[in-house]
């Protein structure tokens, strides 16, 4: 670490890193060689991307996935829930998101369009 600021070798074996880029006239990103190399993607490489609170999420779809799928696998069959309850919990989460994000009235109002839009 220099100056609080992590090295491209530490970027590279697991350290913390971060940095900055530019956007292209296409809205392309490039990930300097030390990030690709911690995140172990290379040109071709599928990433997935999340927003989350104004932050970009980067998550390499290859090895990394594979073993957040099979631990997240794991931590569901310890905690004794299963897929299917995951996915029934979906809505209520979905519900509060829209509650946190929009307030109560905005999830009222769309119940009301849906209901309206299935009764024509």
């Amino acid at each position: 670490m220099v100056d609080g600021v992590s090295t491209s070798d530490e970027i590279e074996h697991g350290g913390v890193g971060g940095g900055f880029g530019l956007l292209d006239e296409k809205g392309r990103l490039s990930l300097p060689k030390p990030i690709r190399a911690a995140l172990g993607v290379q040109p071709g490489s599928s990433i997935a991307y999340v927003i989350l609170d104004h932050a970009l999420l980067l998550i390499p779809q290859d090895e990394h996935l594979e073993t957040l799928m099979r631990r997240g696998r794991e931590a569901l069959t310890e905690a004794g829930v299963s897929a299917q309850d995951v996915l029934d919990g979906l809505p209520d989460a979905r519900n509060e998101v829209f509650i946190r994000a929009y307030g109560a009235d905005f999830l009222v109002e769309v119940e009301r369009l849906r209901l309206s839009m299935q009764a024509q």
